[in-house]
C-alpha cells in the first residue's frame, strides 16, 4: 500500500538526519517540557464523505512531557476538509516511552474519547518527530521545545 511506502521513506529520511543516533543514550527524561508541534496527514472516512476513503488533515498544538512517561496537559487544533465542519479543538493526555536508542512510542487519549498511537524519534533534547502507527490513517508530526517543564 502507498501509505506504508510513504511511512518507510519518512522513517529512513528521519534516521538519515540524526547523526550517531545509535550511539545516543535516551530515556523518558529526554522529553521534558512543553513542545509546540504541527502535523499533516490523512484520516480515514466512509465513502459517503469521500470516495477516496480519506480526508487531508492538519494539526497544531502544545504537548507537555514530564520526563517520566506522562503527558500531563496538551491542546490541539485540527483542520480537515470534512463537509460537516473542518475545525475542531480540544485537549489530550497520554503516556510515552523512550528507548535508549532514542526511538519510542506515544499513546494519546483525546478528550473526545478513544486512543491514538504513534512511533516517535527524539532528534535532540529540543526536537522530536513522530508518525501515527494506527491502521487506517497517516499523520507525520514534528515538534520543538518552547519551554522547560515548570
Amino acid at each position: 500500500m502507498k501509505t506504508n511506502r510513504i511511512a518507510v521513506v519518512v522513517t529512513v529520511l528521519l534516521l538519515a538526519v540524526v547523526p550517531n543516533l545509535h550511539a545516543a543514550a535516551c530515556s523518558n527524561a529526554s522529553l521534558r517540557g512543553t513542545f509546540g508541534y504541527s502535523s499533516q496527514g490523512f484520516i480515514p472516512v466512509t465513502s459517503d464523505i469521500s470516495p477516496a476513503l480519506f480526508l487531508p488533515q492538519a494539526q497544531t498544538g502544545l504537548i507537555t512531557f514530564d520526563g517520566k512517561g506522562i503527558v500531563t496537559s496538551s491542546t490541539y487544533t485540527i483542520h480537515s476538509t470534512d463537509p460537516a465542519g473542518g475545525v475542531s479543538r480540544g485537549t489530550f493526555t497520554g503516556t510515552y516511552a523512550v528507548n535508549s536508542n532514542c526511538t519510542g512510542t506515544f499513546e494519546s487519549h483525546p478528550d473526545i474519547g478513544g486512543s491514538l498511537h504513534y512511533d516517535l524519534l527524539v532528534l535532540s533534547p529540543t526536537e522530536l518527530a513522530a508518525i501515527a502507527s494506527d491502521v487506517g490513517g497517516s499523520q507525520i508530526f514534528s515538534a520543538k521545545k518552547i519551554r522547560a517543564e515548570e
